[in-house]
């Protein structure tokens, strides 16, 4: 951002400018955002836009960033516990990958664009990787007894990319399937060696 102000009528403008981009994106499926566009959606010039923002790119990356924030309240909201430390839903439990669909389809036009872009969907939300990498991959890596770090980061990216393939495939659809029909083709998309603590987690 060019301007780094802090003062609530500065990032009010933002979230302004950020709403006014996604009602673009989200009519007609998505119609080409461009500066113009967004400031007369928003009601601003072009120099108020750039106060904000460098421009296109910049400003997907500053909604980009703001959606993971959102993303990681959603997820400290519906913890499972009251420990300050726990991280929350268990990963690939049927609750946390409810969580993540709901919030992909919800700005589902957002996400189109953004990986039309080159960027990558927010699988590191709320430290989601790192609690994939210790309740997961690191347990279930050890019991069949793989111990080096790096064979154990062969299972992780196959696991991720995974995901990311049917996310970006639902995404570029329009998120027309249910989420339960995701939901249940990612738990069946899971590699066997994972099954055993995924088919632990039950209904979670």
């Amino acid at each position: 951002m060019v301007n780094v102000k802090n003062n609530a009528r500065f990032l009010a403008t933002d979230r302004r400018i950020e709403a006014a981009a996604l009602q673009l994106m989200d009519r007609a499926d998505g119609p080409q955002v461009n500066i113009a566009a967004i400031c007369r959606e928003a009601g601003i010039n072009r120099s108020t836009f750039y106060e904000h923002f460098n421009g296109i790119d910049d400003m997907i990356d500053a909604m980009q960033e703001y959606l993971f924030g959102e993303l990681r309240e959603t997820f400290i909201n519906r913890r499972t516990g009251h420990d300050p430390h726990d991280s929350g839903e268990m990963p690939l439990s049927n609750t946390s990958v409810r969580i993540f669909l709901e919030h992909i389809r919800e700005h589902r036009y957002f996400y189109r664009i953004s990986l039309k872009q080159g960027r990558n969907l927010p699988f590191d939300v709320g430290d989601a990787d790192a609690e994939l990498w210790k309740r997961i991959i690191l347990p279930r890596c050890t019991e069949i007894g793989i111990t080096e770090p790096e064979d154990m980061e062969y299972f992780r990216i196959s696991l991720i990319s995974g995901l990311s393939a049917i996310l970006c495939r639902w995404v570029s659809h329009g998120c027309e399937e249910s989420i339960e029909s995701i939901t249940t083709i990612i738990v069946n998309s899971i590699p066997v060696v994972f099954s055993p603590i995924v088919t632990g987690m039950g209904g979670q």
